[in-house]
């Protein structure tokens, strides 16, 4: 917290004031730790201490588990989405629906920030539906192609 040199009698103290708490202070003088009482009156100070109330309910937590549980292959949807990772223009399309891609194939162009920018394909597929044709604008997260 804050560090003091002192000298008493002709003798040099090195004093550390660690923290404050009430009117105890601990302190180090030369390395070793002292816990002492403050007689002079401390002043308070005028920020507020940040007491934080308990998390979410237990039920909100068992939401959470069943929501992060495996989803059964009958369950999963045939379709995934590839996702715009940020928002922006349609540039130009490069794939049609039908069109099968390879991992690391550009998809299509999108402007960004005023820079062109080419989503990639992260995996192998088939192009199922074109969510975002050229010249629609898109936010982040919004749905480019479902694909297979």
């Amino acid at each position: 917290m804050k560090k003091f040199d002192f000298n008493i009698n002709g003798d040099d103290y090195q004093v550390h004031i660690k923290s404050i708490e009430g009117d105890i202070a601990e302190i180090e003088v030369n390395g070793t730790p002292y816990s002492v009482k403050v007689k002079q009156e401390m002043k308070t100070s005028k920020t507020p201490i940040l007491v934080r109330k308990e998390g979410q309910s237990k039920s909100a937590d068992k939401r959470i588990i069943e929501n992060l549980s495996p989803v059964s292959s009958s369950s999963k949807p045939s379709a995934k989405a590839i996702k715009s990772p940020l928002p922006g223009s349609i540039i130009k399309v490069l794939v049609a629906e039908g069109d099968s891609f390879k991992s690391g194939d550009v998809l299509l162009v999108m402007e960004s920030m005023k820079m062109e920018n080419n989503i990639l394909a992260e995996r192998n597929g088939t192009i199922v539906k074109v969510c975002a044709p050229a010249g629609s604008a898109v936010l982040q997260d919004a749905d480019l192609f479902l694909v297979q």
